[in-house]
Protein backbone atom coordinates (compact mmCIF):
# COMPACT_ATOMS: atom_id res chain seq x y z
CA UNK A 1 0.00 0.00 0.00
CA UNK A 2 2.99 2.57 0.88
CA UNK A 3 6.09 2.80 -2.05
CA UNK A 4 9.38 1.82 -0.79
CA UNK A 5 10.01 5.38 -0.24
CA UNK A 6 7.41 5.06 2.95
CA UNK A 7 5.60 8.14 2.31
CA UNK A 8 2.23 8.04 4.17
CA UNK A 9 0.94 11.18 4.23
CA UNK A 10 -1.14 11.66 0.56
CA UNK A 11 -3.15 8.66 2.62
CA UNK A 12 -5.24 8.86 5.43
CA UNK A 13 -3.86 6.69 7.75
CA UNK A 14 -6.91 4.28 8.75
CA UNK A 15 -6.58 3.14 4.85
CA UNK A 16 -3.43 1.28 5.18
CA UNK A 17 -2.91 0.98 8.96
CA UNK A 18 -6.04 -1.09 9.17
CA UNK A 19 -4.25 -4.10 8.22
CA UNK A 20 -0.45 -3.01 8.28
CA UNK A 21 -0.45 -1.56 11.96
CA UNK A 22 3.66 -1.44 10.92
CA UNK A 23 5.52 -1.12 7.96
CA UNK A 24 8.81 -2.68 7.58
CA UNK A 25 10.42 -2.93 4.41
CA UNK A 26 14.35 -3.35 3.55
CA UNK A 27 15.44 -1.65 0.51
CA UNK A 28 18.00 -2.01 -1.78
CA UNK A 29 18.57 1.14 -4.03
CA UNK A 30 20.72 3.30 -5.67
CA UNK A 31 18.27 6.43 -4.87
CA UNK A 32 15.62 6.63 -2.08
CA UNK A 33 13.43 9.50 -1.50
CA UNK A 34 10.50 10.77 0.07
CA UNK A 35 9.91 14.10 -1.78
CA UNK A 36 6.53 15.48 -0.99
CA UNK A 37 6.20 17.45 2.17
CA UNK A 38 4.76 20.78 3.32
CA UNK A 39 6.48 22.72 5.35
CA UNK A 40 4.09 23.88 7.42
CA UNK A 41 3.59 20.73 8.15
CA UNK A 42 6.54 19.72 9.68
CA UNK A 43 6.29 19.82 12.71
CA UNK A 44 3.44 17.31 13.52
CA UNK A 45 4.71 13.90 14.40
CA UNK A 46 1.51 11.65 12.67
CA UNK A 47 4.12 8.89 11.59
CA UNK A 48 7.69 8.38 12.94
CA UNK A 49 9.98 6.88 10.49
CA UNK A 50 13.17 4.47 11.49
CA UNK A 51 15.76 4.03 9.07
CA UNK A 52 18.62 1.67 9.20
CA UNK A 53 21.13 1.74 7.00
CA UNK A 54 21.89 -2.32 7.20
CA UNK A 55 24.74 -2.01 4.76
CA UNK A 56 27.10 -0.12 2.09
CA UNK A 57 27.78 3.88 2.62
CA UNK A 58 26.41 6.53 0.38
CA UNK A 59 24.73 10.19 1.11
CA UNK A 60 21.56 10.74 3.31
CA UNK A 61 19.83 14.54 2.64
CA UNK A 62 17.78 16.12 5.31
CA UNK A 63 16.13 19.14 4.52
CA UNK A 64 19.47 20.75 1.67
CA UNK A 65 21.82 19.72 4.45
CA UNK A 66 24.21 16.33 3.15
CA UNK A 67 25.68 14.19 5.35
CA UNK A 68 27.58 10.35 4.67
CA UNK A 69 25.59 7.64 6.06
CA UNK A 70 27.57 3.97 6.39
CA UNK A 71 26.48 0.68 8.13
CA UNK A 72 25.57 1.55 11.72
CA UNK A 73 23.90 4.78 11.00
CA UNK A 74 20.26 5.01 12.23
CA UNK A 75 17.76 7.57 11.74
CA UNK A 76 14.49 8.74 13.38
CA UNK A 77 12.48 11.16 11.56
CA UNK A 78 8.94 12.29 10.89
CA UNK A 79 7.67 11.09 8.51
CA UNK A 80 7.28 14.58 6.84
CA UNK A 81 10.60 15.67 6.91
CA UNK A 82 12.17 15.99 3.36
CA UNK A 83 15.13 13.53 3.36
CA UNK A 84 16.84 11.59 0.23
CA UNK A 85 19.67 8.25 0.37
CA UNK A 86 21.89 7.90 -2.42
CA UNK A 87 24.62 5.66 -3.42
CA UNK A 88 27.84 7.45 -3.26
CA UNK A 89 29.72 7.35 -6.85
CA UNK A 90 27.33 5.07 -7.60
CA UNK A 91 29.76 2.01 -6.29
CA UNK A 92 28.50 0.33 -3.80
CA UNK A 93 24.93 -1.24 -2.97
CA UNK A 94 23.34 0.73 -0.11
CA UNK A 95 20.89 -1.15 2.11
CA UNK A 96 18.19 0.06 4.22
CA UNK A 97 16.32 -1.14 6.71
CA UNK A 98 12.89 0.95 7.29
CA UNK A 99 10.05 0.92 9.58
CA UNK A 100 7.23 3.19 9.13
CA UNK A 101 4.65 3.24 12.46
CA UNK A 102 2.15 5.91 14.20
CA UNK A 103 3.27 6.41 17.45
CA UNK A 104 -0.62 6.23 18.56
CA UNK A 105 -1.31 3.21 17.66
CA UNK A 106 1.13 1.80 19.78
CA UNK A 107 1.96 3.84 22.49
CA UNK A 108 -0.24 5.71 25.20
CA UNK A 109 0.11 9.06 27.29
CA UNK A 110 3.12 11.29 27.02
CA UNK A 111 5.40 8.40 24.46
CA UNK A 112 2.65 8.93 22.40
CA UNK A 113 1.78 12.38 22.57
CA UNK A 114 4.29 14.60 19.96
CA UNK A 115 4.63 18.00 22.45
CA UNK A 116 5.75 15.64 25.29
CA UNK A 117 9.76 15.24 25.74
CA UNK A 118 8.45 11.54 26.71
CA UNK A 119 7.58 11.30 22.75
CA UNK A 120 9.09 7.97 21.83
CA UNK A 121 10.82 7.64 24.70
CA UNK A 122 12.61 11.16 24.29
CA UNK A 123 14.19 10.47 21.38
CA UNK A 124 12.83 13.71 19.60
CA UNK A 125 13.91 16.64 22.19
CA UNK A 126 10.34 18.17 22.22
CA UNK A 127 9.00 19.14 19.15
CA UNK A 128 12.09 17.92 17.04
CA UNK A 129 11.62 16.28 13.72
CA UNK A 130 14.69 13.96 13.90
CA UNK A 131 17.13 12.26 15.70
CA UNK A 132 20.38 10.43 14.45
CA UNK A 133 22.94 7.66 16.05
CA UNK A 134 25.53 5.60 15.26
CA UNK A 135 25.98 2.57 16.34
CA UNK A 136 28.61 -0.28 16.32
CA UNK A 137 29.58 -3.97 16.83
CA UNK A 138 27.16 -5.39 19.62
CA UNK A 139 24.54 -2.72 19.42
CA UNK A 140 24.36 -2.73 15.58
CA UNK A 141 23.96 -6.74 15.96
CA UNK A 142 21.26 -6.03 18.92
CA UNK A 143 18.97 -3.15 16.88
CA UNK A 144 19.21 -5.70 13.22
CA UNK A 145 18.18 -8.60 15.66
CA UNK A 146 15.27 -6.60 16.47
CA UNK A 147 13.98 -5.11 13.12
CA UNK A 148 14.19 -8.99 12.10
CA UNK A 149 11.64 -10.04 14.99
CA UNK A 150 9.62 -6.98 14.43
CA UNK A 151 9.72 -8.20 10.76
CA UNK A 152 8.77 -11.85 11.20
CA UNK A 153 6.41 -11.36 13.96
CA UNK A 154 4.01 -8.87 11.15
CA UNK A 155 4.76 -11.23 8.21
CA UNK A 156 3.35 -14.00 10.16
CA UNK A 157 1.20 -12.76 12.49
CA UNK A 158 1.77 -15.74 15.52
CA UNK A 159 -0.71 -15.37 18.54
CA UNK A 160 -0.29 -12.46 20.47
CA UNK A 161 2.00 -10.48 17.21
CA UNK A 162 0.99 -7.41 18.22
CA UNK A 163 2.58 -7.49 21.84
CA UNK A 164 5.87 -8.91 20.52
CA UNK A 165 5.83 -6.31 18.14
CA UNK A 166 5.30 -3.83 20.62
CA UNK A 167 7.41 -4.92 23.02
CA UNK A 168 10.27 -4.75 20.30
CA UNK A 169 9.20 -1.35 19.06
CA UNK A 170 9.51 -0.35 22.64
CA UNK A 171 13.09 -2.13 22.97
CA UNK A 172 14.04 -0.33 19.54
CA UNK A 173 13.70 3.09 20.70
CA UNK A 174 14.80 2.81 24.60
CA UNK A 175 18.03 1.32 22.92
CA UNK A 176 18.55 4.24 20.11
CA UNK A 177 17.90 6.51 23.21
CA UNK A 178 20.41 5.23 25.40
CA UNK A 179 23.06 5.86 22.20
CA UNK A 180 21.59 9.17 21.14
CA UNK A 181 23.99 11.03 23.75
CA UNK A 182 27.23 9.53 22.36
CA UNK A 183 26.36 10.27 18.34
CA UNK A 184 26.55 14.25 19.48
CA UNK A 185 30.10 14.13 20.41
CA UNK A 186 30.38 13.61 16.15
CA UNK A 187 30.08 16.96 15.74
CA UNK A 188 27.13 16.76 13.76
CA UNK A 189 23.95 19.16 14.28
CA UNK A 190 22.14 18.26 17.40
CA UNK A 191 18.28 17.36 18.39
CA UNK A 192 17.82 20.49 19.40
CA UNK A 193 19.79 22.61 17.17
CA UNK A 194 17.33 21.28 14.73
CA UNK A 195 14.20 21.85 16.74
CA UNK A 196 15.24 25.50 16.55
CA UNK A 197 15.80 25.74 13.07
CA UNK A 198 12.29 23.83 12.70
CA UNK A 199 10.86 26.71 14.78
CA UNK A 200 12.46 29.35 12.40
CA UNK A 201 11.18 27.93 9.24
CA UNK A 202 7.77 27.23 10.64
CA UNK A 203 7.40 31.15 12.34
CA UNK A 204 8.56 32.27 8.34
CA UNK A 205 5.60 30.31 6.94
CA UNK A 206 3.34 31.59 9.23
CA UNK A 207 4.18 35.54 8.85
CA UNK A 208 5.59 35.34 5.86
CA UNK A 209 2.89 38.79 5.00
CA UNK A 210 4.75 40.63 7.65
CA UNK A 211 7.16 43.26 6.29
CA UNK A 212 9.02 43.34 9.67
CA UNK A 213 9.54 39.47 9.85
CA UNK A 214 13.55 39.01 9.96
CA UNK A 215 16.07 36.92 11.56
CA UNK A 216 16.80 39.62 14.33
CA UNK A 217 13.08 39.76 15.65
CA UNK A 218 12.93 35.86 15.11
CA UNK A 219 16.48 35.71 17.26
CA UNK A 220 14.86 38.48 19.67
CA UNK A 221 11.76 36.57 20.23
CA UNK A 222 13.72 32.81 20.61
CA UNK A 223 16.34 34.47 23.17
CA UNK A 224 18.94 34.06 20.97
CA UNK A 225 21.46 36.29 19.01
CA UNK A 226 21.40 37.31 15.56
CA UNK A 227 24.98 35.75 14.49
CA UNK A 228 24.65 32.86 16.42
CA UNK A 229 20.99 31.91 14.38
CA UNK A 230 22.34 32.56 11.56
CA UNK A 231 24.90 30.24 11.51
CA UNK A 232 22.69 27.90 12.70
CA UNK A 233 20.38 28.25 10.05
CA UNK A 234 22.54 27.58 7.83
CA UNK A 235 24.45 24.46 9.16
CA UNK A 236 20.96 22.62 9.17
CA UNK A 237 19.45 23.69 6.38
CA UNK A 238 22.35 24.52 4.08
CA UNK A 239 20.61 27.55 3.31
CA UNK A 240 21.08 31.31 4.26
CA UNK A 241 17.91 32.23 5.93
CA UNK A 242 17.20 35.76 3.49
CA UNK A 243 17.11 32.94 0.88
CA UNK A 244 14.75 30.89 2.82
CA UNK A 245 12.77 33.75 3.47
CA UNK A 246 12.74 35.88 0.16
CA UNK A 247 12.25 31.67 -1.56
CA UNK A 248 9.02 31.64 0.73
CA UNK A 249 7.62 35.00 0.15
CA UNK A 250 8.06 34.40 -3.97
CA UNK A 251 6.39 31.03 -3.90
CA UNK A 252 3.10 33.43 -2.24
CA UNK A 253 3.42 35.92 -4.72
CA UNK A 254 3.53 33.26 -7.27
CA UNK A 255 0.19 31.90 -6.25
CA UNK A 256 -1.47 35.28 -5.42
CA UNK A 257 -0.55 35.61 -9.31
CA UNK A 258 -2.23 32.74 -10.62
CA UNK A 259 -4.96 32.41 -8.15
CA UNK A 260 -5.96 35.99 -7.63
CA UNK A 261 -6.28 39.36 -9.49
CA UNK A 262 -4.73 41.57 -7.33
CA UNK A 263 -2.44 44.03 -8.41
CA UNK A 264 1.18 43.66 -8.30
CA UNK A 265 1.18 46.68 -5.38
CA UNK A 266 -1.24 44.17 -3.62
CA UNK A 267 1.06 41.11 -3.87
CA UNK A 268 3.78 43.50 -2.86
CA UNK A 269 2.02 44.29 0.61
CA UNK A 270 0.62 40.75 1.32
CA UNK A 271 3.90 38.84 1.10
CA UNK A 272 5.67 40.97 3.08
CA UNK A 273 8.16 42.50 -0.26
CA UNK A 274 10.05 45.66 0.10
CA UNK A 275 8.42 47.22 -2.92
CA UNK A 276 7.15 46.84 -6.32
CA UNK A 277 11.05 47.14 -8.11
CA UNK A 278 12.85 45.01 -5.74
CA UNK A 279 10.03 42.14 -6.41
CA UNK A 280 10.29 43.01 -10.12
CA UNK A 281 13.93 42.41 -10.05
CA UNK A 282 13.43 39.18 -7.52
CA UNK A 283 10.84 37.64 -9.86
CA UNK A 284 12.89 38.03 -13.16
CA UNK A 285 16.29 36.92 -11.09
CA UNK A 286 14.60 33.61 -10.08
CA UNK A 287 11.85 32.85 -12.82
CA UNK A 288 13.40 34.83 -16.25
CA UNK A 289 10.46 36.71 -16.74
CA UNK A 290 8.21 39.27 -15.35
CA UNK A 291 5.36 39.11 -12.80
CA UNK A 292 3.12 40.46 -15.70
CA UNK A 293 4.46 37.70 -17.75
CA UNK A 294 4.07 34.64 -15.52
CA UNK A 295 0.19 35.62 -14.32
CA UNK A 296 -0.55 35.33 -18.41
CA UNK A 297 1.30 32.46 -18.96
CA UNK A 298 -0.21 30.55 -15.84
CA UNK A 299 -3.82 31.72 -16.80
CA UNK A 300 -3.75 30.66 -20.24
CA UNK A 301 -2.51 27.62 -19.77
CA UNK A 302 -5.20 27.37 -16.84
CA UNK A 303 -8.03 28.47 -19.22
CA UNK A 304 -6.68 26.53 -21.67
CA UNK A 305 -6.80 23.35 -19.51
CA UNK A 306 -10.55 24.58 -18.31
CA UNK A 307 -11.46 24.68 -22.39
CA UNK A 308 -10.06 21.68 -22.75
CA UNK A 309 -11.99 20.06 -20.06
CA UNK A 310 -15.28 21.29 -21.38
CA UNK A 311 -14.65 19.63 -24.78
CA UNK A 312 -13.62 16.80 -23.13
CA UNK A 313 -17.08 16.83 -20.67
CA UNK A 314 -19.14 17.97 -23.74
CA UNK A 315 -17.93 14.65 -25.80
CA UNK A 316 -18.83 12.44 -23.01
CA UNK A 317 -22.21 14.19 -23.14
CA UNK A 318 -22.55 13.52 -26.72
CA UNK A 319 -22.01 9.91 -26.36
CA UNK A 320 -24.66 9.81 -23.47
CA UNK A 321 -27.14 11.56 -25.70
CA UNK A 322 -26.33 9.76 -28.85
CA UNK A 323 -26.71 6.32 -27.18
CA UNK A 324 -30.29 7.43 -25.32
CA UNK A 325 -31.38 7.67 -28.88
CA UNK A 326 -29.62 4.77 -30.00
CA UNK A 327 -27.47 6.17 -32.53
CA UNK A 328 -25.11 3.55 -32.31
CA UNK A 329 -22.73 5.17 -35.62
CA UNK A 330 -22.66 8.66 -34.00
CA UNK A 331 -21.33 6.84 -30.26
CA UNK A 332 -18.95 4.85 -32.13
CA UNK A 333 -17.49 7.69 -33.71
CA UNK A 334 -17.82 10.09 -30.92
CA UNK A 335 -15.67 6.77 -28.87
CA UNK A 336 -13.19 6.87 -30.94
CA UNK A 337 -12.47 10.62 -30.89
CA UNK A 338 -13.22 10.61 -26.49
CA UNK A 339 -9.82 7.90 -27.19
CA UNK A 340 -7.77 10.39 -29.46
CA UNK A 341 -8.82 13.38 -27.04
CA UNK A 342 -6.99 11.55 -24.47
CA UNK A 343 -9.92 11.52 -22.10
CA UNK A 344 -8.65 8.45 -19.92
CA UNK A 345 -10.86 5.13 -20.64
CA UNK A 346 -12.72 4.46 -17.60
CA UNK A 347 -14.45 7.99 -18.03
CA UNK A 348 -15.28 7.69 -21.09
CA UNK A 349 -16.93 4.21 -20.25
CA UNK A 350 -18.54 5.33 -16.99
CA UNK A 351 -19.28 9.33 -17.67
CA UNK A 352 -19.86 8.40 -21.60
CA UNK A 353 -21.36 4.43 -22.25
CA UNK A 354 -22.62 3.61 -18.82
CA UNK A 355 -23.70 6.90 -17.72
CA UNK A 356 -26.48 7.14 -21.11
CA UNK A 357 -27.26 3.69 -20.55
CA UNK A 358 -27.96 4.32 -17.00
CA UNK A 359 -30.33 6.70 -18.19
CA UNK A 360 -32.07 4.52 -20.32
CA UNK A 361 -32.58 1.73 -17.74
CA UNK A 362 -34.17 4.28 -15.60
CA UNK A 363 -36.79 5.67 -18.04
CA UNK A 364 -37.48 1.87 -18.39
CA UNK A 365 -38.11 1.30 -15.16
CA UNK A 366 -40.59 4.12 -15.30
CA UNK A 367 -42.07 2.81 -18.49
CA UNK A 368 -41.26 6.35 -20.01
CA UNK A 369 -39.52 3.86 -22.72
CA UNK A 370 -39.98 0.25 -24.27
CA UNK A 371 -37.89 -2.93 -25.29
CA UNK A 372 -37.20 -1.73 -28.45
CA UNK A 373 -35.59 1.52 -27.33
CA UNK A 374 -33.34 -0.16 -24.91
CA UNK A 375 -32.27 -3.14 -27.53
CA UNK A 376 -31.55 -0.17 -29.63
CA UNK A 377 -29.64 1.86 -26.91
CA UNK A 378 -27.72 -1.89 -26.11
CA UNK A 379 -26.89 -2.02 -29.53
CA UNK A 380 -24.98 2.01 -29.91
CA UNK A 381 -23.54 1.07 -26.11
CA UNK A 382 -22.14 -2.06 -27.75
CA UNK A 383 -20.65 -0.46 -30.43
CA UNK A 384 -18.78 2.21 -28.44
CA UNK A 385 -17.23 -0.64 -26.13
CA UNK A 386 -16.10 -2.24 -28.84
CA UNK A 387 -13.42 0.32 -28.99
CA UNK A 388 -12.81 0.58 -25.39
CA UNK A 389 -12.36 -3.16 -24.43
CA UNK A 390 -8.89 -3.70 -25.50
CA UNK A 391 -8.22 -0.39 -24.53
CA UNK A 392 -9.84 -1.56 -21.04
CA UNK A 393 -7.42 -4.49 -20.79
CA UNK A 394 -3.89 -2.20 -21.41
CA UNK A 395 -5.48 0.23 -18.95
CA UNK A 396 -6.31 -2.37 -15.75
CA UNK A 397 -9.85 -1.21 -16.01
CA UNK A 398 -12.06 -3.56 -14.43
CA UNK A 399 -15.71 -4.56 -14.36
CA UNK A 400 -17.87 -3.80 -11.53
CA UNK A 401 -18.72 -7.26 -10.99
CA UNK A 402 -18.78 -10.57 -12.90
CA UNK A 403 -22.22 -12.38 -13.29
CA UNK A 404 -23.39 -15.45 -15.04
CA UNK A 405 -27.27 -15.72 -17.02
CA UNK A 406 -28.86 -18.18 -18.82
CA UNK A 407 -32.79 -19.30 -19.24
CA UNK A 408 -33.33 -22.64 -16.91
CA UNK A 409 -33.80 -25.93 -18.03
CA UNK A 410 -36.65 -26.76 -20.30
CA UNK A 411 -37.31 -22.86 -21.36
CA UNK A 412 -35.61 -21.64 -24.82
CA UNK A 413 -37.16 -17.85 -24.52
CA UNK A 414 -34.56 -15.43 -24.04
CA UNK A 415 -36.03 -12.04 -24.59
CA UNK A 416 -36.16 -11.24 -21.32
CA UNK A 417 -33.04 -12.75 -20.52
CA UNK A 418 -30.74 -10.74 -23.38
CA UNK A 419 -32.52 -7.90 -21.81
CA UNK A 420 -31.41 -8.10 -18.56
CA UNK A 421 -27.74 -8.89 -20.02
CA UNK A 422 -28.22 -5.86 -21.79
CA UNK A 423 -29.40 -3.87 -18.45
CA UNK A 424 -26.30 -5.66 -16.34
CA UNK A 425 -23.28 -4.64 -18.87
CA UNK A 426 -24.83 -1.21 -18.96
CA UNK A 427 -23.93 -1.11 -14.98
CA UNK A 428 -20.33 -1.75 -16.20
CA UNK A 429 -20.67 -5.55 -15.28
CA UNK A 430 -19.28 -8.49 -16.79
CA UNK A 431 -21.85 -11.21 -17.90
CA UNK A 432 -20.82 -14.51 -19.28
CA UNK A 433 -24.22 -15.75 -21.30
CA UNK A 434 -25.32 -19.44 -20.92
CA UNK A 435 -27.77 -19.11 -23.58
CA UNK A 436 -31.34 -20.99 -22.85
CA UNK A 437 -32.28 -24.24 -21.53
CA UNK A 438 -29.54 -24.53 -18.93
CA UNK A 439 -28.99 -27.50 -16.75
CA UNK A 440 -28.10 -26.57 -12.88
CA UNK A 441 -24.99 -28.09 -13.11
CA UNK A 442 -24.13 -25.51 -15.40
CA UNK A 443 -24.86 -22.53 -13.88
CA UNK A 444 -23.01 -23.92 -10.69
CA UNK A 445 -19.66 -25.06 -12.54
CA UNK A 446 -19.76 -21.90 -15.00
CA UNK A 447 -19.90 -19.73 -11.43
CA UNK A 448 -16.66 -21.65 -9.94
CA UNK A 449 -14.54 -21.50 -13.23
CA UNK A 450 -15.79 -18.15 -14.18
CA UNK A 451 -15.44 -16.73 -10.51
CA UNK A 452 -18.80 -15.48 -10.83
CA UNK A 453 -20.72 -13.66 -7.85
CA UNK A 454 -23.77 -13.98 -9.32
CA UNK A 455 -25.85 -16.31 -11.12
CA UNK A 456 -29.09 -15.40 -12.66
CA UNK A 457 -31.94 -17.50 -13.67
CA UNK A 458 -34.56 -16.64 -16.20
CA UNK A 459 -37.66 -18.76 -16.27
CA UNK A 460 -41.05 -17.72 -18.68
CA UNK A 461 -43.14 -21.10 -18.19
CA UNK A 462 -44.39 -21.55 -14.94
CA UNK A 463 -43.39 -25.93 -15.34
CA UNK A 464 -39.47 -24.95 -15.48
CA UNK A 465 -39.19 -22.40 -12.15
CA UNK A 466 -38.47 -25.69 -10.05
CA UNK A 467 -35.17 -25.35 -11.64
CA UNK A 468 -34.40 -22.22 -9.96
CA UNK A 469 -34.58 -24.56 -6.73
CA UNK A 470 -32.35 -27.42 -8.39
CA UNK A 471 -29.83 -24.51 -8.61
CA UNK A 472 -29.66 -23.00 -4.97
CA UNK A 473 -29.87 -27.39 -3.93
CA UNK A 474 -26.40 -27.40 -6.23
CA UNK A 475 -24.77 -24.65 -5.42
CA UNK A 476 -25.05 -26.02 -1.51
CA UNK A 477 -23.89 -29.16 -2.53
CA UNK A 478 -20.92 -27.22 -4.43
CA UNK A 479 -20.17 -25.52 -1.06
CA UNK A 480 -19.95 -22.24 -2.94
CA UNK A 481 -23.66 -20.99 -1.54
CA UNK A 482 -21.84 -18.52 0.72
CA UNK A 483 -19.86 -17.46 -2.08
CA UNK A 484 -22.21 -16.85 -4.67
CA UNK A 485 -25.18 -15.13 -4.45
CA UNK A 486 -28.51 -16.38 -6.74
CA UNK A 487 -31.30 -14.13 -8.41
CA UNK A 488 -34.36 -14.97 -10.22
CA UNK A 489 -36.59 -13.46 -12.60
CA UNK A 490 -38.91 -14.11 -15.42
CA UNK A 491 -43.36 -13.33 -15.63
CA UNK A 492 -44.43 -16.09 -13.44
CA UNK A 493 -41.27 -15.84 -10.40
CA UNK A 494 -42.75 -14.00 -7.53
CA UNK A 495 -40.87 -12.54 -4.41
CA UNK A 496 -42.34 -15.31 -2.41
CA UNK A 497 -41.28 -17.90 -4.45
CA UNK A 498 -37.98 -16.78 -4.39
CA UNK A 499 -38.15 -16.93 -0.10
CA UNK A 500 -39.18 -20.43 -0.39
CA UNK A 501 -36.69 -21.96 -2.59
CA UNK A 502 -33.40 -19.80 -0.39
CA UNK A 503 -32.15 -17.52 -3.44
CA UNK A 504 -31.05 -14.27 -2.34
CA UNK A 505 -33.17 -11.81 -5.07
CA UNK A 506 -36.12 -11.54 -6.71
CA UNK A 507 -36.45 -8.70 -9.70
CA UNK A 508 -39.39 -7.40 -11.18
CA UNK A 509 -37.82 -6.45 -14.28
CA UNK A 510 -34.48 -6.01 -16.18
CA UNK A 511 -33.42 -2.23 -15.02
CA UNK A 512 -34.18 -3.88 -11.27
CA UNK A 513 -32.19 -6.59 -11.73
CA UNK A 514 -29.39 -4.76 -13.13
CA UNK A 515 -29.32 -2.68 -9.84
CA UNK A 516 -29.55 -5.51 -7.95
CA UNK A 517 -26.83 -7.28 -9.00
CA UNK A 518 -24.30 -3.77 -8.71
CA UNK A 519 -25.54 -4.19 -5.32
CA UNK A 520 -24.60 -7.93 -4.80
CA UNK A 521 -21.34 -8.19 -7.04
CA UNK A 522 -20.16 -4.99 -4.31
CA UNK A 523 -21.43 -6.80 -0.91
CA UNK A 524 -19.26 -9.57 -2.23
Amino acid sequence: MIDSGGQPSKLKKEEWLKENPIYQNTVSCEKRFNPDFSLSQLHFHEFVEVSIIAEGYGIHRIWNRIFECRKGDVYVLNAGVPHEYFVKDGKEKLVIQNLLFDAEDWFAGDLAAPDSPRFCYGIFDENLLSAYVTLKGRSMEAVEKIYQTIEKETEEKNPEWMEVTKAQLMLLLITIKRHLEESAADGSVSPKDRMVVSTVMRLVIERYSDKELTLESIASSLFMSKSYLSKLFWRVTGEHFSEYLRSVRLQQACRLLRETQLTNEQIVYGCGLKDVPSFYQLFKAKLSMTPNRYRTETRNETQYKERRGEYQMSILTDISGNLQRGKAKIVKELVQKAVDEGIPVEQILSEGLLDGMSVVGEKFKNNEVYVPEVLVAARAMNMGAQILKPLMAEAGVKATGKVCIGTVQGDLHDIGKNLVKMMMEGKGLEVVDLGTDVAPETYVQTAIEQNCQVICCSALLTTTMGVMEEVVKKAEEAGIRDKVKIMIGGAPVTEEYCQKIGADKYTPDAASAADAAVVLCAAG
